[in-house]
């Protein structure tokens, strides 16, 4: 890959900013993981959210990007399971640590650029030996936007995950039929779909269906990709599909994808987990996947009553709290 200090972007640098709240979502982010983390469960001390200051080496740096944060138990099941195995490890994410696609989405290259290479200087002041990306948009834009040499080893979660499966000691089994779904347009995300069906298959008691995929899912699940009723079309049809097949579970592979199919509960008889919550499950691993209840609740006002705790222990405003409540976990959807 080329060198991004030297190398031009592959798109034009726009020579202002776009006028997007960057800021603003980078809060929504943050204050999403500390209003569904209960203050008995707080990783604030695993998860390194701020710049690296004289920062000890590690073999392994969990990268985990911003996005996750929405996702608190992704966070704390994956840093559980890299605690099980032993490693030498660093987890690190949060908006310091954004790779700049989203700059990159909204035309603001050069910013885009900048962080790119920041979050690359950050991670390497770990002197990993190799790096365990769990974003998959994180991937795409070093890859093949920002085009990154990087200076350490890059790999997916679930391939990591697949070349520890020697050292993985599981405990209880997993008796669920667990059909998939995962993307297939692009050759890295192939690889990362077949590295979470082997350790799907690895789970003892749980039966893996192969349902297959679409590849108009494209590289992710994401509204700024342009969802609409073709994509529900789609993932209508998968869950009848998985259903068919015998499937009583359908996992999923990107935190992403998680929070916008999770919803399709109401009106499927399937159960919608994240592949890794399968995989935690059989090693005794359980953190309550949050996001998904209160999305099914349609009730802010019992969401909000819930999440008072980790509010005040956060201190979030009430009136910050409400709205937020209100925003991803509605009612009814905008679209009725």
């Amino acid at each position: 890959m080329a060198d991004p200090q030297t190398s031009s972007p592959k798109r034009p640098v726009s020579p202002q900013r776009s006028g997007f709240d960057y800021a603003g979502t980078y809060r929504d982010m943050t204050q999403m993981h500390d209003l569904t983390s209960p203050p008995t469960e707080q990783d604030a001390q695993r998860l390194l959210r701020t710049k690296p200051v004289d920062p000890e080496p590690h073999d392994v740096v969990l990268y985990l990007g911003c996005n996750v944060l929405r996702n608190s138990d992704m966070v704390r099941t994956v840093t559980d399971i890299f605690d099980l195995l032993g490693l030498d490890y660093i987890a690190v994410g949060g908006p310091t640590y954004c790779c700049g696609i989203m700059q990159s989405r909204q035309g603001d290259n050069a910013v885009a650029n900048h962080m790119g290479r920041q979050t690359i200087d950050y991670l390497q002041s770990f002197r990993p030996k190799q790096v365990v990306m769990w974003c998959p948009s994180c991937m795409f834009y070093y890859d093949e936007v920002f085009e990154a040499d990087t200076p350490f080893q890059a790999q997916h979660a679930t391939e990591f995950l697949v070349d520890q499966l020697d050292r993985v000691e599981f405990k209880v089994e997993v008796p669920r039929r667990v059909a998939m779904h995962y993307h297939i347009n692009r050759e890295q995300r192939r690889r990362e779909s077949l590295a979470a069906q082997t350790l799907l298959r690895a789970v003892p008691g749980l039966e893996y269906i192969e349902i297959g995929s679409d590849e108009e899912f494209g590289t992710i699940c994401s509204p700024q990709l342009g969802l609409g009723p073709p994509w529900q079309a789609r993932v209508d049809k998968q869950l009848a599909g998985a259903e068919a097949a015998g499937a009583d579970t359908l996992a999923t592979i990107y935190h992403g994808c998680q929070r916008l199919i999770c919803v399709n509960e109401e009106h499927s008889p399937l159960q919608i987990e994240h592949y890794l919550r399968l995989f935690g499950r059989a090693l005794g691993i359980e953190h309550e996947d949050r996001y998904k209840k209160y999305r099914l609740w349609r009730d802010p006002a019992r969401v909000m009553e819930e999440m008072t705790p980790c509010m005040q222990a956060a201190d979030i405003e009430p009136e910050r709290a409400l709205a937020l409540a209100q925003r991803y976990f509605p009612a009814v959807d905008a679209d009725g």
